[in-house]
């Protein structure tokens, strides 16, 4: 990988877009690392600390978290990450605040990237989530109301990131309702003239 190459790949979306599934995909292809505040979440979700349960009724409500959570968590991981070593970032920059920083911390660390937006309708989205809570029980999306809450944290707090990372000129827009296989493809292409 040359010194100027992509390093960082973010991946957005509405709840229910892929997102996980992509990273996964991705980071595989790619050989990547992956940093997801989702899968950080449930864990501190699933301690009996202090911590774990104030994360539990934040998390199962289906609400976001204050901005300066995810974004500490985000700095925690890549200010101690090897400069050319590649990370695939889900579920961070889901609020204004957090993409200013996101992209400051890049800038500061001479990491470019690339933001994906994995566009879904709602629709799908919420067919997608009540059918993955049939295998995975997930405590935020088990029910339609609660996916309802997070959409609305979605359009509320997340829309605007992309058009934040839209003036930056690092949004590229992918079509999330194909087959997990296509979207991977197209991801990989897109993403392929980056590296």
């Amino acid at each position: 990988m040359n010194e100027n190459a992509l390093k960082t790949v973010l991946l957005l979306g509405r709840p229910g877009s892929g997102k996980g599934t992509q990273t996964t995909l991705l980071a595989e292809r790619l050989g990547w690392k992956t940093l997801s505040s989702g899968n950080t979440f449930r864990e501190l979700r699933n301690s009996d600390s202090p911590l774990g349960q104030k994360v539990r009724a934040m998390y199962d409500s289906g609400i976001l978290f204050p901005h300066w959570f995810p974004a500490y968590l985000f700095q925690n991981a890549v200010l101690n990450m090897d400069p050319q070593e590649g990370i695939i970032c889900e579920g961070f920059a889901r609020a204004v605040e957090e993409a200013k920083l996101f992209d400051e911390v890049l800038t500061f660390l001479g990491r470019p990237y690339v933001a994906f937006n994995l566009a879904v309708s709602e629709d799908e989205a919420m067919r997608r989530q009540l059918s993955r809570n049939e295998t995975d029980a997930r405590p935020d999306s088990d029910t339609p109301e609660k996916i309802k809450v997070r959409f609305n944290e979605y359009t509320n707090r997340t829309e605007p990131v992309l058009a934040f990372f839209k003036e930056k000129g690092t949004l590229i827009e992918i079509n999330g309702e194909q087959t997990p296989e296509e979207i991977a493809t197209e991801l990989y292409e897109q993403l392929s003239s980056h590296l």
